[in-house]
């Protein structure tokens, strides 16, 4: 892994952290991580913003439906059974800008641009970043669910 790779992956950890616990009001535990060949979400909910500038990579978010509308009610403060389908992808979309946010302010690796987040949510969907980077996959415990950060760089 190379030195940035490290960097990043310390200041997603922290950013996971941060925000969770100012903005969702939430604990985030770590729940272990792995390395795998390719940037692959396929949970119910995804987001994910490219970075650029300095470096090159893919910052991705996977989580189940009822978690992520439970942390998206709590970043906009509505109940979560009042939110719609394009208020849960505004949530996963501005959750995932979060996350990366607090990862560029952490990093400290030189320049970063970030993309405008994409959000998607349904049953059967299959996102890949198409990249020969290995991912590190970031697993989270979140109020007993189960809440992924993938890092492709």
């Amino acid at each position: 892994m190379s030195e940035t790779t490290d960097k990043l992956i310390n200041a997603l950890r922290g950013a996971v952290n941060e925000v969770m616990g100012t903005m969702a009001w939430c604990e985030a535990i770590a729940a272990g991580e792995k390395v795998v060949n390719s940037l692959i979400l396929d949970d119910e909910v995804g987001g994910m913003i490219h970075v650029g500038g300095d470096v090159s990579a893919m910052v991705g978010i996977s989580c189940n439906k009822r978690i992520a509308a439970e942390l998206c009610s709590r970043i906009v403060g509505l109940p979560a059974e009042e939110l719609n389908d394009e208020d849960l992808l505004d949530g996963v979309a501005e959750l995932a800008n979060m996350i990366c946010g607090a990862m560029k302010s952490k990093a400290a690796v030189g320049h970063l641009d970030l993309s405008s987040p994409a959000a998607i949510v349904g049953q059967q969907f299959q996102a890949q970043w198409k990249t020969l980077h290995k991912t590190h996959i970031l697993a989270f415990e979140l109020e007993g669910e189960r809440f992924c950060v993938h890092l492709s760089a």
